[in-house]
């Protein structure tokens, strides 16, 4: 028996927003305040706290140099729950049953994406108002703060396009949340997050500099503090791109064969 798909761009965003609000209805609302608001807070604090005064001594406002890395690191944390859920679905079935359901199949995919936009959306804002009350600010006016937050939300997208498919090749979630952990750490330390890349051995600088992450780091930091932006956010969206084509394909790969 064939089974109808619901086609058209009406059905696609329709039943994608339908879904998007039960893959958000998911976390609970002590997970989501917890996660996305509580530990953003501290985390920014307390790296200040850590590393403020020793970075003040190089002549680094360092209230200005933090909030776009725990932006980054929680973008992280929005694709390792994207993981997470879609390893969730596939050990509950749900997967199976989106494809037996009449529905767009472009309408899972949008439903993922609006889902983890709107994580990601609600973590910077929580970070950037953290850092205002820290010292942060958009130097550049509002058209290069809203590039912060598409380019911040582009990569929460991109690297969760990669984490969902290893979701969907696996049905332990926690396996898969614990092993992202392991692979995302390394990157965020030996990058420039938490101190500039010059402040690293030299043997490893080179590396630091130049890494996606870092890459990223850098063109978020220069649409907030002002100066050339150009070179570092066309930088950043072609590391993009090209993670965003390997992962996607990767991703539409495991959902085949998890379906």
């Amino acid at each position: 028996m064939t089974v109808r798909t619901e086609a058209g761009l009406g059905n696609l965003f329709g039943q994608g927003l339908l879904l998007a609000g039960r893959n958000i209805r998911l976390n609970s609302i002590a997970d989501t305040v917890s996660t996305m608001v509580i530990f953003p807070i501290i985390f920014v604090f307390g790296f200040l706290a850590l590393f403020g005064n020793l970075l003040r001594v190089r002549g680094i406002d360092y209230a200005q140099f933090l909030p776009p890395a725990i932006v980054v690191q929680w973008m992280f944390s929005v694709a390792i729950t994207a993981a997470f859920f879609a390893a969730s679905d596939r050990r509950s079935g749900m997967l199976a049953r989106y494809r037996a359901l009449a529905i767009n199949r472009g309408a899972v995919v949008v439903g993922r994406m609006a889902a983890d936009s709107v994580r990601a959306l609600l973590a910077i804002a929580v970070i950037v108002a953290t850092g205002y009350v820290a010292g942060f600010r958009f130097q550049a006016g509002l058209p290069a703060a809203l590039g912060f937050v598409a380019l911040s939300v582009a990569f929460a997208l991109t690297i969760s396009a990669g984490t969902s498919a290893l979701g969907l090749a696996s049905r332990d979630p926690e396996s898969v949340s614990s092993t992202l952990h392991v692979i995302y750490l390394p990157l965020l330390m030996v990058s420039s997050a938490f101190v500039p890349a010059d402040a690293f051995p030299g043997w490893i600088e080179p590396v630091v500099r130049h890494q996606p992450v870092t890459a990223v780091l850098d063109a978020l930091r220069a649409l907030a503090e002002g100066g050339p932006t150009a070179g570092p956010v066309v930088k950043a969206l072609a590391w993009l791109a090209g993670l965003l084509a390997v992962f996607s394909a990767a991703a539409v790969q495991a959902f085949r064969r998890a379906t």
